[in-house]
């Protein structure tokens, strides 16, 4: 199954459990978006992989015209209709792929993509369309996982996020972050913050659904490996907002 195929299977089959997953819903990194966002320009912006759709209702309270683009369809109805009913009406939807954005240059005065980036099978492609996109004034946020500088490609914290989910691309480390954003043109890039999301270890496995060999797999690397990112009870992920600039 092709990489992209396999990302749509898999949140058309497990949208529901993302609306509410409260990293999702109700994650810090939504009040930092909206600090960064409040000090610029705000007429246009748009929410790259918008998921179930809670960063675009943030941008929808501070801008005047969101675009929600996911490739999903599943994905997309749910944000939609959480939209409808939160009454925002300055958010249009949009099936779409991030690697070739159906948009012209230098449209957005913000453009947002928050903890999907992990996903993308090019990632370097994708985030080409962002800056492509982006206003020469204007603010990228992406806020997504990342791994220890000393992890290799096949680290244990990829391994057992695509036993989780099929879908997981690769995370990356914040130098290779931080090289991504300047080989691609940005000029201003600020790790704007860090931080450890801490979750139930079962609640974290359930939302993905994995088959039931995959969940045994997660379970014998956990209690057979040396660990610090995860036990029985609790799962501890690294996270990152970035803000960057043309």
């Amino acid at each position: 199954m092709k990489e992209k195929d396999r990302v749509i299977r898999q949140f058309n089959e497990t949208s529901d459990g993302y609306l509410t997953s409260i990293v999702h819903a109700k994650g810090k990194d939504l009040g930092w978006i909206g600090e960064v966002v409040s000090r610029g320009k705000r007429e246009k912006a748009l929410d790259v992989a918008t998921g179930a759709g809670h960063t675009a209702l943030l941008l929808s309270q501070l801008v005047k015209h969101v675009v929600a683009v996911d490739l999903t369809p599943n994905m997309l109805k749910l944000a939609e209709s959480q939209a409808k009913k939160s009454g925002s009406d300055n958010i249009s939807f949009a099936l779409g792929d991030v690697e070739k954005l159906a948009f012209k240059s230098d449209e957005f005065d913000n453009v947002t993509c928050r903890i999907a980036a992990h996903h993308f099978p090019n990632l370097k492609q994708a985030i080409k369309e962002m800056h492509r996109v982006l206003a020469t004034d204007g603010s990228l946020i992406i806020v997504d996982n990342y791994i220890p500088e000393n992890s290799g490609k096949d680290n244990r914290m990829n391994t057992i996020e695509k036993l989780r989910d099929p879908s997981h691309h690769e995370c990356i480390s914040l130098t290779k972050w931080e090289e991504l954003f300047h080989n691609v043109g940005f000029t201003e890039v600020d790790c704007y913050k860090t931080w450890t999301s801490s979750m139930d270890v079962n609640e974290w496995i359930d939302r993905a659904k994995p088959s039931r060999g995959n969940r045994e797999k997660i379970y014998e690397l956990i209690d057979n490996e040396n660990l610090t990112w995860i036990n029985r009870q609790q799962v501890h992920l690294q996270k990152v907002m970035w803000v960057c600039s043309k």
